[in-house]
């Protein structure tokens, strides 16, 4: 179980270090990228009849997880800006 806990951080942590920069100069359209990625995530995550097993769940959850973190960021840049379009 620790080896997932640690593997799930890693994820989350990498992928929030990866939009970071983008996060920061140009938040609408990370955003909209991040917005279509999760889309295609969650019905990934609901199309699962061949069976990912718990390590391939685990990858999908953090990185779903990473992902909504980049969003929050995104959306918290905006506003900070003045930007709610």
């Amino acid at each position: 179980m620790e080896f997932l806990q640690k593997k799930q951080q890693e994820i989350v942590d990498g992928l929030y270090g990866f939009f970071a920069e983008q996060v920061r100069c140009q938040p609408r359209r990370t955003l909209r990228q991040v917005e279509a990625e999760l889309q295609a995530l969650y019905v990934r995550q609901g199309n699962d009849w061949t069976g990912r097993g718990i390590i391939g769940d685990n990858s999908q959850m953090a990185t779903i997880a990473g992902l909504e973190a980049v969003r929050a960021a995104c959306l918290e840049t905006l506003e900070q800006s003045g930007d709610r379009s």
